[in-house]
């Protein structure tokens, strides 16, 4: 996707990013930094999309294709993401980082407090999104511009982070833990979780993968469109399912028909 210039991405903020993008071209995936990056510039990619179905939706006049709903699905979208590699930062690459780089218990910590305060933030746009009756005195736009502005800076740091990583890992150990964080990333939480899985040790991360659970769960439920994960086929109803649905089984020997032999 097409980005803006440093001009624009200051006075607009909307990149999570480092926003040193621009349309030349992404970052080298094949490298934990690159990969990381990427994600950085797709999380800011969604925002962005937020930001723009959010402006439908305020101000005297609204645009003819303003939809509510779309400003919620794009926002919604936009913090699974970023739940998710928030989660993944913390589970798999901090604890390493924390032991190989200069000050890394305290810079990994500083992260991680930083990571729970933008969950606190999405979880209030989740309240939003589902109608809580009990939303924030924030409105969802400032939240998303308060958000973008911590993931800015939060994004910084987490890439001089991995740029000192990559100069004291060996090949093999940092393509191991690319890996794991592309592995990590079809498990890990799609929703915020403030008061959960933000501290170091083992503990932590089994809550967290067990949130990943239950977000996936809820997100079938749900029907929710979650950035990078394909949309699943609808299953056959099966013979139960037929029943249920008040058709007759022989439909199933006739799919599309509608008739029952009559």
């Amino acid at each position: 996707m097409a980005h803006q210039d440093e001009a624009t991405s200051a006075s607009t903020g909307t990149e999570v990013g480092t926003g040193g993008g621009g349309s030349g071209g992404g970052a080298d995936v094949s490298t934990l930094s690159g990969l990381v990056h990427e994600t950085h510039r797709d999380a800011a990619d969604l925002f962005e999309l937020a930001r723009q179905e959010l402006a439908k939706n305020t101000g005297s006049r609204q645009s003819p294709s303003a939809d509510p709903r779309l400003a919620l699905h794009a926002i919604d979208a936009a913090v699974a993401a970023f739940s998710a590699h928030l989660s993944v930062m913390e589970g798999v690459v901090y604890p390493t980082a924390a032991t190989a780089v200069p000050d890394g218990p305290a810079r990994t910590a500083a992260l991680r407090e930083t990571a729970r305060e933008a969950a606190g933030m999405m979880r209030g746009i989740e309240q939003y999104v589902q109608g809580d009756r009990y939303q924030p005195g924030s409105g969802v736009s400032e939240l998303r511009a308060n958000l973008v502005e911590l993931g800015q800076a939060h994004a910084r740091a987490e890439e001089r982070l991995l740029s000192d990583l990559e100069e004291r890992l060996a090949g093999p150990e940092l393509l191991r833990l690319r890996e794991d964080v592309q592995r990590a990333m079809r498990r890990a939480p799609t929703r915020p979780h403030p008061h959960l899985g933000h501290r170091a040790g083992v503990a932590s991360r089994l809550a967290a993968r067990l949130a990943g659970h239950w977000d996936h769960l809820l997100d079938t439920m749900d029907a929710r469109a979650v950035a990078g994960r394909p949309v699943r086929a609808p299953a056959p109803a099966g013979l139960w399912g037929w029943y249920l649905l008040g058709r007759p089984t022989s439909d199933q020997a006739h799919p599309g028909t509608g008739t029952s032999g009559d």
